[in-house]
């Protein structure tokens, strides 16, 4: 699947949804019921906005908003426009007694202005523009929703964060909570395989280029020409204007070779990974109820769920799957072959919208509840607090000749001498929404560039859940580097199964009181003020928090924790080929805490 099917799956998830669920009519003619108009922002900018009212406007109704980086609508040619998923989505949700505005964020599709970057203050600002316009339409009842995934899910967080009153409820689905720490900049170090693809095809996208847009789309230029003319424009007249002043874009590309720290500006005078991320307004939005989806296996989606989560006490229902991004797929690394998505991608976006109608409809305020699924096992568990009550630590020790055990361990050091070709592979978890596919680890037995350490088989299933966190004492021989580690499942057969992993630049080791903007388990910052130099050989302590998971370790299975010095088709190179990592042993070494769930 394409690049282009990353960023529009939402669309095709809806879809499938009217399609299974006959909750929608085929897509109708432009015409009566849709109108593409301009929304002034405050300071004078002109947005491109697309209205879908239902047929019975006697009554006014309340609106589904909308804010997208990525058209918002599609000027089709000749007949491709009978697949116009837009169309499809705005159809299912005028179905459901809803006005839809889909509006194109400054600098990007039909709208004029220039986008600063990601979700920026002028971005942030508009949003509040555009509902004070709705709730003064006559067709409004001034009621507002929102419903995004990825980038507008981010969106819809943040118009919940907004306090405007309007806003009644939002479902934010794959949103990166801390986009610099979640995505970008995972333990401080920039996940080039992403950010740099993504980046290539929004600007493609902010210029209209038919011919580049095509390469990520799996099209040939003239088959694109021949199908796309571009975004919609509001006026036909208008368009190569708006397109031609997106040239004053942020270049994020060459903007993200200039972060190392979350407080970097993105450009001169701008804002900075910090200033952009919807943790730094989630009291704002306490009130508003929220269904937040993520995943254990889509980048740090789930991370930010749980952040979210215990940032505030309002009402909230976070949902843990094992998908992929946007929930289409199943990716338990532990089942094979993959099962579906459970649920169904029709029945999450059916779920969706109860919600939403519940909420217009007047029911009382969500109660908080956190629903998950545990990998290897696939069952759908409920608390109303995280950790569950039923988890406890288990300490184990990295010890002589690989092993991992319980108790303290001899004094001793192990070596890895570090590959830089060692990867992933370019289906992981950071990777898989290029492509809008599941994702997939190969089997890591005899991954390179691996230093392990296993335990004996386990004498009964183990259900890890939460958290855990890697302490490691070493000494580096490189001035800077990055250190990875990972947790696997080792089964009887010695296949080796991805399970989850944390990773950590020198640079950023300094910890502190976890606070917002902070990694909840170390306290870290990510920030300039709180950068520690390396100097080669000296030994320091490493706390490294794998991403959250909940995960059935099967009895006569072992447990695997494995090093290593970089992800070459995922993160940019820290550490240089062929430096090495001690790792100490001892009483006071190196651990593995895991958060094992005692519950039946």
């Amino acid at each position: 699947m394409s690049l282009r099917s990353f960023c529009s799956w939402n669309l095709l998830a809806v879809a499938c949804l009217a399609a299974c669920e006959g909750g929608a009519s085929e897509p109708t003619p432009l015409g009566p019921g849709r109108r593409s108009i301009y929304v002034t922002a405050a300071d004078g900018t002109r947005l491109a906005a697309d209205v879908w009212l239902p047929a019975d406007t006697t009554a006014p109704v309340p609106t589904m908003l909308r804010l997208t980086r990525y058209w918002r609508a599609t000027e089709y040619l000749g007949d491709a426009g009978a697949a116009d998923q837009e169309e499809m989505l705005a159809n299912l949700y005028v179905s459901q007694g809803l006005a839809v505005v889909a509006v194109d964020a400054r600098g990007t599709g039909a709208s004029f202005g220039v986008s600063a970057g990601p979700w920026n203050a002028d971005e942030r600002a508009d949003g509040v523009a555009v509902l004070d316009w709705i709730v003064d339409q006559p067709w409004s009842n001034g009621q507002v929703v929102g419903l995004g995934v990825s980038y507008e899910g981010n969106t819809a967080a943040l118009i919940a964060a907004s306090g405007h009153p309007a806003v009644k409820a939002v479902v934010t689905r794959f949103h990166d909570h801390d986009p610099f720490a979640h995505l970008a900049f995972p333990g401080g170090i920039a996940n080039i395989g992403f950010m740099n693809q993504w980046s290539a095809y929004t600007a493609a996208l902010d210029r209209n280029d038919a011919c580049a847009l095509a390469t990520f789309e799996g099209r040939t230029c003239p088959e694109r020409q021949a199908m796309i003319a571009g975004p919609r424009p509001v006026v036909p007249d208008d368009l190569a204007a708006a397109v031609a002043g997106h040239a004053g874009n942020l270049d994020l590309a060459a903007a993200l070779t200039r972060i190392t720290f979350k407080d970097d500006p993105l450009a001169t005078g701008g804002e900075s990974f910090d200033a952009i991320a919807p943790y730094r307004w989630a009291a704002e939005g306490a009130a508003v109820p929220t269904l937040l989806t993520a995943s254990w296996m889509d980048g740090g989606t789930a991370a930010g769920a749980l952040d979210a989560w215990a940032s505030h006490d309002g009402p909230m229902v976070v949902e843990i799957g094992a998908y992929s991004h946007g929930g289409i797929f199943d990716s338990d690394p532990l089942r094979d072959p993959l099962p579906a998505a459970d649920p169904a991608i029709a029945t999450q976006y059916v779920q969706a919208l109860q919600f939403l109608g519940e909420q217009l409809g007047g029911a009382p305020a969500p109660a908080r509840e956190l629903r998950y699924v545990t990998l290897g096992e696939g069952t759908w568990r409920t608390t109303t607090t995280w950790p569950p009550p039923s988890v406890t630590p288990r300490l184990l020790a990295l010890a002589a000749g690989g092993s991992l055990r319980d108790g303290l361990a001899d004094a001793g050091e192990d070596t890895l001498v570090v590959d830089g070709s060692a990867t992933t592979g370019r289906e992981n978890r950071w990777l898989g929404a290029l492509q809008g596919a599941p994702v997939r680890y190969p089997d890591r037995a005899a991954a390179p560039g691996l230093l392990s350490w296993t335990t004996e088989p386990l004498d009964a299933d183990t259900r890890i859940t939460g958290t855990p966190v890697v302490r490691l004492q070493l000494r580096a021989s490189a001035a800077d580097a990055a250190v990875f580690v990972y947790l696997e499942d080792v089964d009887d057969h010695g296949a080796t199964r991805y399970v989850t992993e944390g990773q950590l630049r020198l640079l950023h080791r300094a910890t502190g009181d976890p606070g917002p903007g902070r990694e909840r388990v170390t306290g870290r910052t990510y920030r300039r003020a709180d950068a520690r130099d390396y100097a080669p050989g000296e030994l320091v302590e490493l706390v490294i928090p794998l991403l959250p998971t909940s995960a059935r370790i099967a009895a006569g299975h072992r447990i695997r924790l494995s090093l290593a010095g970089g992800d070459a088709d995922t993160f940019a190179p820290i550490t240089p080929h062929g430096a090495t990592f001690t790792v100490l042993r001892g009483p006071a070494g190196s651990t593995l805490e895991l958060p094992v769930d005692g519950a039946p």
